[in-house]
């Protein structure tokens, strides 16, 4: 995923920026370089390790950046999932909820079971005043 609008700008030159073989030092380029103290192998040797330093210190940089990125990410998807599993159960009460409503309510269920008494105590009058037989013992 390369995004150019979040690339760091660089202070490098496109000179610098085109690859850089070390190429081992011959005896004339070996020369001690003016007031350093290094040779120039050695001075080239060191610009491309600052350079390549420099480059990982980047490389860093993007990793903490996609680190941070993928933590929030994390959080994000934390926090989706907690919501979903609200709802889930919010779901899960309101089907509850909804059969219960189905149900009969109070005045319902005591009309019910007056009309079953009445007809059971009519059917047990019934049987005694016309004699079912095996209902009741013989006297």
């Amino acid at each position: 995923m390369t995004d150019t609008a979040k690339r760091e700008p660089s202070l490098d030159s496109g000179a610098e920026r085109s690859a850089v073989s070390f190429i081992p030092a011959s005896p004339a380029s070996s020369s001690v370089a003016q007031g350093n103290g290094l040779s120039l192998s050695e001075r080239a040797g060191l610009d491309q390790l600052a350079r390549i330093e420099e480059k990982s210190a980047r490389i860093e940089e993007k990793f903490a950046r996609t680190e941070a990125l993928l933590l929030r990410v994390e959080t994000t998807f934390q926090d989706a999932l907690s919501k979903f599993g609200g709802l889930a159960r919010t779901a899960d009460v309101n089907a509850l909820e909804a059969r219960v409503r189905g149900l009969p309510g109070a005045g319902g269920i005591f009309f019910v079971a007056l009309i079953a008494a009445l007809i059971g105590a009519a059917c047990v009058l019934a049987a005694q005043k016309y004699g079912v037989p095996g209902f009741l013992p013989p006297r």
